[in-house]
Formats: C-alpha cells, sequence, structure tokens
C-alpha cells in the first residue's frame, strides 16, 4: 500500500511536468534519493508565478500506523507561523490601529518596568531584548495573556539593538492583536488570512482538538547526518498551542502557496506596505543565524544564492519548514516535514537552484 502510494505521488508529480522539464525530475530524483537515505519525510512544492511545478510527498505522517504523507497531509509549521503574526500586525497599522514605533507597553501595561521602552518594530525583528522562555512554557497550557505574564523578561546582559531570536516576542505580539481587536489570535487569523485566501487545511493547534490528517512529529537532531537505519523518537509532549504566533499553526504546502499568491497579488496588504515592509530589510545587519537582513515576515538573503530571496524557516523537533521565494513572490519552495533528520537549509538551496 505504502508503495503504491508512493509510486502514484510520483507520477503525480511527474504529471505535472512541462515539456522539457528537467530541473522538475532532477528535484524528484533527489527527494526520492534523500527519502531512500532516510533523510526525508514530507511534502514539497515548487511553483512559478502560483502554478506547481512539482508536488511532491515521502515518508510516513504517523508511523505508528504506517499512514503514508500526502499532498493533503497537515503539518505543523513551527516559526512559519510569524510570518502570518506579522501579517496580521501589517494590517493594523494599514488601518491605523497601530503604529511600529509604538511602545508595546501602551497595549501591555503589565509589562515589567524593564520592558516598557520595547516597540512593536523590535518585536517584528527581533531586537526588543527578551529573553528565551524556561522549557516550562510548554508543559502546562498558558493562553498569550498568561504565557506573557509568567514568562517575559528582560535581558540585561544584551546591548540595546542587538538581534535575539526567541519566541517570546512573537507570544507578545499575539497579545498585542487580541488586546487591540478584542478577539483570540485563532478567530483573527481565520477571519483576517485564512478565511480570505480559502486557506482550509489551516489553522492553530488546539490540543483539546482532534485536527484530522495532521502530523505528527519524530527527531533524532542530526540534520542530514543520519542514515535510514538511524532510531527516530517520538516528539516530546508539549503544548504546541502556547507558541501561539510564534509557533502554534498548521498548514500544508498547497495552503502557504495560496498565502504566497496572496503576497503577490496585494490581497492581504497593500503594494506600498508589501514593497516598503515586507520585502525590505528593516535592520541593518545580516543576521548569519537567520540568513539574512530581518524584513517584517521574512528575512531578506542576498548573499547564499545566485539571486536575493525571501525565506522563512520554522523548527520544532521534528516539525521543520522552510519557504523561499524571490522578492516578487513569483518563484516558490516550500518544504514541510515531520522529521529533523534532512538537512533543510541545504536541501531546499539545492531545490530552489535547480527550479529557476
Amino acid at each position: 500500500m505504502i508503495a503504491l502510494f508512493r509510486y502514484r505521488m510520483l507520477l503525480a508529480g511527474l504529471l505535472l511536468l512541462p515539456v522539457g522539464g528537467y530541473a522538475q525530475g532532477s528535484i524528484a530524483r533527489l527527494l526520492q534519493a534523500e527519502y531512500e537515505a532516510g533523510h526525508f519525510s514530507g511534502t514539497v512544492l515548487v511553483a512559478h508565478e502560483g502554478r506547481p511545478t512539482t508536488y511532491l510527498s515521502h515518508g510516513l505522517a504517523n508511523r505508528q500506523f504506517a499512514v503514508p504523507i500526502g499532498p493533503d497531509t497537515r503539518f505543523p509549521i513551527a516559526s512559519l507561523s510569524k510570518t502570518f503574526t506579522a501579517i496580521l500586525v501589517l494590517q493594523l497599522v494599514e488601518q491605523n490601529q497601530l503604529r511600529l514605533s509604538d511602545k508595546v507597553a501602551a497595549y501591555l501595561p503589565e509589562l515589567p518596568a524593564s520592558c516598557q521602552d520595547i516597540t512593536l518594530l523590535g518585536l517584528l525583528t527581533h531586537h526588543s531584548g527578551l529573553l528565551n522562555e524556561p522549557a516550562e512554557a510548554y508543559a502546562a497550557p498558558y493562553s498569550p495573556a498568561q504565557y506573557v505574564s509568567r514568562f517575559v523578561r528582560r535581558a540585561d546582559t544584551l546591548p540595546p539593538g542587538t538581534f535575539h531570536y526567541n519566541n517570546v516576542d512573537y507570544v507578545v505580539l499575539t497579545r498585542v492583536l487580541e488586546v487591540v481587536t478584542q478577539q483570540p489570535f485563532a478567530r483573527l487569523l481565520q477571519t483576517r488570512i485564512l478565511t480570505p485566501l480559502q486557506m482550509y487545511d489551516s489553522g492553530v493547534v488546539r490540543e483539546e482538538r482532534v485536527i484530522p490528517r495532521l502530523a505528527y512529529g519524530y527527531h533524532n537532531y542530526t540534520f542530514g547526518a543520519s542514515t535510514a537505519r538511524d532510531t527516530l523518537r517520538n516528539d516530546a509532549p508539549r503544548y504546541l498551542s502556547n507558541y501561539a504566533g510564534a509557533g502554534a499553526l498548521y498548514s500544508t504546502a498547497a495552503d502557504l502557496l495560496r498565502l504566497t499568491e496572496a503576497l503577490r497579488h496585494h490581497t492581504l496588504l497593500s503594494a506600498a506596505t508589501t514593497a516598503a515592509l515586507v520585502r525590505q530589510p528593516q535592520q541593518a545587519a545580516f543576521i548569519d543565524y537567520a540568513r539574512g537582513y530581518p524584513t517584517i515576515g521574512f528575512y531578506y538573503n542576498d548573499k547564499t544564492l545566485p539571486q536575493p530571496v525571501l525565506e522563512r524557516r520554522g523548527s520544532i523537533e521534528g516539525f521543520n519548514s522552510v519557504l523561499l521565494t524571490d522578492p516578487e513572490f513569483r518563484h516558490v519552495v516550500i518544504m514541510l516535514t515531520n522529521t529533523d533528520a534532512a538537512d533543510l537549509e541545504v536541501l531546499a538551496d539545492r531545490i530552489y537552484k535547480m527550479a529557476r
């Protein structure tokens, strides 16, 4: 059954190939080899101007019951969630309900005294100086309001204006969105992004809900250095919902393509906002760790690939995701996996080069 499914998926991918689709055939062979080496379990979608040219899945969404991954498998997308949160903030900026220069304490007066000067832009670009959350932040359920009251702390050792990647920044942004709109984050996301774009396979993870076709996560922390014989472990129990706008979303590759198409056609944000804030760096320093200059929602990378790209990545144990696109959102590579056995940074770069 699994072999038949893989054959059908490969056939479906081949039917998408245009005449002379050498690049797409090379991508299919690369993914097959990575799968056989034990490095890849997930879905890859490559698109040009909204049209998928490669759409392939390999591996198991649930290893306990041998459920195969298909194009409709939903994956927690980890920090790719932050792009959605950034878009929601920019929508409120366009509606004059927020300004990027606003002090966060104006909306959340309960913040510690050391956090009173943090701006929305500082949160969006990880220049807030906030500390990483402790592991206990995901050991019990916390609403965004509870999370903020328990885990927001300023780092004493970070010089002002230092880039420091963390989830707390975007959980704080989640809470700001809830306060300003008087709506829960999940509802705000649904009404402003998911429903308008018909992203019916996307949403916020809720532990009390059984989400159909949601992949299980497995990890061994090898990131491309493993073999097919190496053991994968079940992801540790944690409350993914606590990540809120920092990492609690799930989606499919097809739905994420709808998001990039909406950015390309300016159906979520104006052309002016997209050009000035989403596509352009908002901080002067190239961040090696993030492979780019922070924009609002992405990282602008003009150093790694032959042409500049916007990129966004996510990782929570086995759940790893990548979105690479040119700044005009015409050429897109989306990768969603439920293991960390692949080096997605290297693999996504290779696929993006092949596709261009």
